[in-house]
């Protein structure tokens, strides 16, 4: 009865290592084909690269306003080119509290620091916290819902809670 108690043990453990394993590969798999490109969209403000990120009726949800589809992809549009045309400068970087992902869904956590550097104006930080959906279509992932707020419970997030992770890097 050990030996088989032991087996089973032992079962589990090599079962939970290669499920750790795989969704380790595919949170690599998202931050190639998602998240380095958002970074580079991002800051290029190259609008049709960003929205080509999100599933066709994306669900974008801030404190202030719900978006979805078509309505989120043209204020991209709108709002990236409007910004670039003012010779504004910004990058995005940002760190996970919390993956979890299975062969086609994925939700993720985390916090991010935008830095915008606007002409005549010094430059400013901003941060929030993020809830991510991604869901893998046609092999591609893509962000499907996108949530974040600048206020946890009434609290701004700051510098300080930016601080306690490790941005995500590229190598």
């Amino acid at each position: 009865m050990k030996k088989f108690n032991s087996l089973i043990v032992c079962l589990f453990c090599l079962i939970s290592s290669v499920l750790k394993a795989q969704e380790i590969n595919v949170q690599k798999e998202i931050d190639k084909q998602v998240w380095k490109p958002f970074i580079e969209a991002f800051a290029e403000f190259d609008a049709e690269k960003f929205n080509a990120l999100h599933t066709d009726d994306v669900l974008r949800a801030t404190p202030w306003k719900l978006r979805v589809g078509r309505e989120y992809k043209n204020g991209n549009l709108e709002g990236f080119a409007k910004n670039r045309d003012k010779g504004t400068k910004r990058a995005i970087e940002f760190w996970f509290e919390h993956r979890v992902a299975s062969t086609d869904v994925a939700y993720e956590v985390g916090y991010y620091k935008i830095t915008v550097n606007r002409e005549g104006e010094e430059e400013r930080n901003y941060y929030a916290r993020f809830h991510i959906v991604l869901k893998k279509i046609d092999s591609n992932w893509k962000i499907a819902q996108d949530w974040d707020t600048g206020k946890i419970n009434g609290v701004a997030v700051t510098e300080q809670d930016y601080l306690k992770g490790k941005p995500l890097a590229f190598n």
